[in-house]
């Protein structure tokens, strides 16, 4: 079971356990947690509360959910510095298949932001 390391500032939110559907759980400060629409219903709802955890969506792996986390972090870390050339570094040092895995994992935990990082928004059809 991994956890998510809290830093001193970190230690005193309150963190919203995620479940993958392989089993790996995560603690996550809430503000981090509710960048995912579909964690975010969850932790509305009370989920966590009835059922321990926030379940994430199927097809998201806890390897995966990590990388997705990382991003998280390094954003929070560099603030409001250049956002932009941290995306950047972000998606050049992952693989083909780690790039597609976080694409669907973006898309079923519903962050958009991420979803978005790997490519140009789709316009509707209409």
């Amino acid at each position: 079971m991994a956890k998510y390391t809290a830093t001193a500032a970190a230690a005193a939110e309150d963190f919203i356990p995620l479940r993958c559907f392989d089993g790996e759980e995560f603690h996550v400060p809430s503000a981090m947690a509710r960048r995912c629409g579909v964690v975010a219903a969850g932790m509305d709802t009370g989920e966590y509360t009835a059922t321990g955890a926030v379940l994430v969506p199927d097809g998201v792996t806890g390897r995966v959910l990590a990388s997705v986390m990382a991003y998280w972090i390094g954003r929070d870390a560099v603030g409001t510095g250049d956002l932009g050339r941290y995306d950047e570094q972000y998606v050049a040092g992952l693989s083909h298949d780690v790039r597609v895995d976080i694409i669907n994992a973006a898309f079923h935990l519903g962050e958009r932001g991420l979803f978005e990082l790997f490519g140009p928004p789709v316009a509707p059809c209409a």
